[in-house]
């Protein structure tokens, strides 16, 4: 790390600490880059519990646990975590970037962008309460507990649509919850919906109720409608205030990247969930994984990752005298 008029000069800034950032940060780590992860503290695998389908733990992980595990990792090879939201990206020069916090500059000559996406709650007072223990926004990541259960889906566009048909490999005892909005999704969605006896309730819902897990949703008539699980689907806000500063391209609310999670800005990548796709865990360390090696391949104007820790050591062990 080196300073210059007060900022604080690295070669790669991560933006995320998410399970894409910090992969990306192991890579660029390991390589001698410089690398600061911007951590604001959120994202959603924090709130996470059991994980069954995260791959090398077979009797399941939770967010906070590969948290730290990933967080580990990365400080291994000299990673940095910064405990900073950051507010602005943008260029210092044509080989570098300044980035912004609430309470520090730094300039850098790479970024990867892996703020992750900031799902949408629904308007039901007490819903936090039951985050973990029957309200879930993934169908692909929680279904499973809820085999052969009554369980709900709350949203009106397509999204809802395709999560309450997912979960038909799960249980038949399926309803989508509008919360008094009108169905807006597909004709196509709809009759699959209709054909599937999949109940569509247009009720206002007022709060959830159960004991130590989720029992059933109260439409504002009184009436509870009893399930064991509630699936979020009303979309996801991607991360891109601070891609469109810089004129990264983006698409809806994610940001566009080309196969190597390249964006159309010179050296800033973007992975995980920020750039949409299936937004699991498994995933994202992969996208973070192509954008860290993208990103070393472009500063040393390279293709072709090669493992430069593993290249010196096979150096040094042929180098060193025969006993």
């Amino acid at each position: 790390m080196t300073t210059e008029n007060n900022f604080t000069q690295i070669d790669v800034a991560v933006i995320g600490a998410g399970p894409a950032g910090t992969s990306a940060a192991v890579y660029t780590a390991r390589a001698d880059q410089e690398t600061y992860v911007f951590d604001d503290g959120g994202g959603t695998t924090r709130d996470v519990g059991l994980m069954e389908n995260v791959f090398g733990f077979p009797d399941g992980v939770t967010g906070p646990e590969i948290m730290e595990l990933g967080r580990e990792h990365a400080e291994k090879f000299g990673a940095t975590f910064v405990n900073e939201e950051v507010v602005r990206i943008g260029r210092n020069d044509e080989e570098s970037y300044e980035i912004e916090t609430t309470t520090n500059t730094y300039i850098a000559r790479g970024i990867i962008i892996a703020t992750g996406a900031a799902y949408e709650p629904p308007a039901i007072k007490n819903v936090d309460e039951f985050e973990g223990k029957g309200v879930s926004y993934c169908v692909e990541c929680d279904a499973y507990f809820y085999r052969d259960k009554p369980v709900g889906v709350i949203g009106a566009e397509n999204y809802a649509a395709k999560e309450a048909l997912m979960l038909l490999d799960y249980t038949d005892e399926v309803t989508l919850l509008t919360n008094g909005k009108e169905l807006d999704a597909d004709p196509e969605l709809q009759d699959q919906l209709s054909a599937a006896d999949i109940s569509i309730r247009t009720d206002n819902l007022d709060e959830l109720i159960g004991e130590s897990t989720l029992e059933g949703v109260v439409t504002d008539d009184g009436e509870t409608i009893e399930m064991d699980g509630l699936f979020v689907a009303l979309g996801a806000a991607g991360g891109t205030d601070l891609a469109e500063m810089i004129g990264i391209a983006t698409e809806g609310q994610y940001i566009k990247t080309d196969e190597d999670a390249s964006t159309n800005v010179p050296r800033i990548y973007a992975a995980g969930d920020v750039t949409g796709g299936q937004q699991q865990i498994n995933t994202s360390v992969g996208e973070g994984t192509r954008a860290g090696i993208g990103l070393l391949e472009e500063l040393r104007g390279t293709s072709g990752y090669k493992d430069y820790k593993k290249l010196e050591s096979s150096k040094q062990e042929s180098t060193a005298p025969s006993q």
